[in-house]
């Protein structure tokens, strides 16, 4: 069973984002973390080769407390043993300004979050194809 990490401090955001794996019919250890200063503390505190501490996603929202998405996303690509898992990013916005800050540091995809509920499930048809293609995304 794949494990995903979700970094999302917006409880709704956390239920619908379930919602749409279930509803896609991903069948995951969700690992959730509410802001990014807990998800950090986790990787470092995991840091290293072993395969049961790596998720094989991160669904990672920018607009976190303690430590901002593009911060944690910095320290996830400088973490040997994270550095290369496909990170997701789900935002509110859709700026191209925040994606192209985004490019340099090898996302998988930038979801945006919508506001109708069909084409939130959809997301988890997006994490699905994520999850085929895994770390191929990054070598």
């Amino acid at each position: 069973m794949p494990k995903l990490f979700l970094v999302e401090d917006n409880a709704a955001d956390v239920d619908l984002l379930r919602l749409a794996l279930q509803h896609a019919g991903v069948d995951c250890d969700l690992v959730v973390f509410t802001n990014g200063r807990e998800v950090i503390d986790h990787i470092l505190h995991n840091a290293g080769p072993s395969p049961q501490s790596v998720p094989e996603l991160i669904i990672l929202d920018l607009n976190l407390p303690k430590l901002e998405g593009l911060e944690v996303l910095r320290l996830i690509r400088d973490t040997p043993g994270f550095a290369n898992v496909p990170v997701a990013v789900l935002s509110s916005s859709s700026s191209p300004r925040d994606r192209d800050k985004l490019s340099e540091l090898r996302i998988a995809e930038y979801i945006v979050k919508p506001a109708d509920l069909d084409e939130y499930l959809r997301i988890g048809e997006t994490v699905q194809k994520l999850l085929q293609r895994g770390n191929s995304l990054t070598e």
